[in-house]
């Protein structure tokens, strides 16, 4: 399985996303921050990435713009998780890019097909 970002700072749906990553056979990488996923990306290019859209330094949003500007991201598929999945902060986020929006508490099954989907048409 390609390489899965994650940036959530809540200890507990980390643990969550770890678990049901390795029953699965997903290689995640995991930050509690923004800045986390974007080094992360700059050193090496994922298949996808999951954000939580309310992070301690940089709002998911932000992160996302900034993935989109390092060479080879800028098509990279991004989920966001959020616990203020509103139809409005989903209809804005699905505006500025994202390829889902998930409200929390979420299906951890819905969330592992969706990643196979997007990553199944990315090249290797």
């Amino acid at each position: 399985m390609k390489r899965v970002l994650v940036a959530e700072d809540d200890f507990v749906i980390s643990k969550l996303y770890q678990i049901h990553f390795r029953r699965n056979g997903i290689h995640g990488v995991f930050h509690n921050t923004g800045a986390g996923v974007i080094e992360s990306a700059r050193q090496e290019r994922p298949a996808l990435v999951i954000l939580d859209v309310e992070l301690p330094d940089l709002d998911g949003p932000h992160v996302m713009r900034e993935l989109r500007q390092i060479p080879g991201c800028e098509n990279i598929p991004v989920i966001f998780v959020t616990g203020r999945a509103t139809p409005e902060v989903v209809e804005k986020l699905r505006q500025e890019g994202a390829s889902e929006v998930f409200g929390k508490p979420f299906s951890p099954l819905h969330l592992l097909q969706l990643i196979r989907q997007l990553t199944s048409a990315e090249p290797p």
